[in-house]
């Protein structure tokens, strides 16, 4: 049975929160995440993520195994609500990792 909770991520943008209608079109992508992390035991479940730089939480959902074959090898999945919220949401993980991967020498 499927957690209420994440039943409704599903049908919400992660960017900008808006409600997807069930027979409205969905956007978003696929993403990898950092490969010390074992997101296996997190497989058919949303996970949150915190971007730091904008104070803002979001959501992504783990595929299976099968899943994530079938989008790439991609683990994350990010679901919006129009090709704008993606765009928006694809730059913030992108800005969080280049702040966040940069070696800094101290």
């Amino acid at each position: 049975m499927t957690h209420p909770l994440h039943e409704a991520l599903f049908h919400q943008c992660t960017w900008c929160g808006k409600s997807i209608e069930a027979d409205e079109d969905y956007y978003g992508f696929g993403a990898s995440s950092n490969p010390d992390i074992d997101l296996e035991e997190k497989a058919g479940q949303f996970v949150s993520l915190n971007l730091s730089l904008l104070n803002k939480t979001v959501a992504a959902f783990v595929p299976g195994e099968s899943g994530s074959q079938q989008l790439g090898g991609h683990d994350l999945v990010f679901i919006t609500c129009s090709e704008d919220c993606a765009s928006s949401l694809k730059e913030a993980l992108d800005l969080e990792r280049d702040v966040f991967e940069d070696d800094v020498d101290y």
